[in-house]
């Protein structure tokens, strides 16, 4: 997202919703925010970019928004009256935004929906240091420090190429401590912080046993050749790396 908050919809319900979205849209000017016709005149100071909403009407107006490319929705509302606005317009999490809730109280932020590849995670802890409160982020990877297979070498560059399913198989494989195999064939996987013991490093398809793995992440430019992918199956999650420059 861009400085200004370009890309952000903030969500208002509330008296107490409006004191902590007007310190969020101070910060990032770019912002867009939708309140309910009671709470509108609470934000004034940012009247330029605050649209008035029918109580009834606020899905309506949300859906709206959602019909083009959004980077994350704040909802300043309960967790349950969040995802009752949001259901009805939500496609799929390739797709959907990231979307954080944070409380009346303004003392929790919510990842709700998106944490991983919505980037829900990563706002909510920004939005409760912005607003100096407590982060809540549920996604069980996260809560053990695992990496997200889903987002595996993004900051390099990295583009995942993968079924649903072996998506999942992978992510449970690590959650689990189930043996995960990763293959730097084409590039070299730079973590901030210590894989977890059970992924195990291979440089070379060689010396892959695929028996001997749950799972088995390959950074490769091309798909592996036959009989990798048939004798993988949905055990297989792909890695494309940026090109280098020559």
């Amino acid at each position: 997202m861009s400085a200004s908050g370009a890309g952000l919809v903030l969500v208002v319900v509330s008296r107490g919703g409006a004191s902590s979205a007007a310190r969020l849209a101070a910060l990032w000017p770019g912002a867009e925010i939708l309140a309910t016709e009671r709470v509108a005149p609470l934000l004034a100071d940012h009247t330029e970019r605050c649209t008035a909403v029918a109580a009834g009407a606020l899905g309506e107006a949300i859906g709206e928004r959602l019909q083009q490319p959004l980077e994350q929705v704040i909802c300043f509302s309960s967790v349950g009256a969040c995802v009752r606005l949001l259901a009805p317009h939500l496609v799929d999490k390739t797709r959907d935004p990231g979307v954080v809730s944070v409380d009346e109280s303004g003392h929790f932020a919510v990842a709700v929906l998106g944490g991983h590849l919505g980037g829900a995670n990563a706002w909510t802890q920004r939005v409760a240091a912005a607003l100096d409160a407590t982060p809540v982020v549920t996604t069980a990877s996260d809560r053990r420090g695992l990496p997200a297979v889903d987002l595996l070498g993004r900051e390099q560059g990295w583009q995942v190429i993968a079924s649903g399913a072996a998506l999942r198989a992978a992510a449970a494989a690590l959650l689990n401590d189930e043996p995960v195999a990763l293959i730097e064939e084409a590039d070299t996987w730079r973590p901030d912080t210590p894989p977890p013991a059970n992924l195990h490093r291979l440089s070379d398809a060689q010396a892959l046993d695929p028996g001997a793995y749950s799972a088995v992440l390959w950074v490769r430019q091309e798909v592996p050749p036959e009989p990798w992918p048939t004798r993988l199956g949905d055990r297989l999650v792909r890695y494309r790396p940026a090109r280098r420059r020559t």
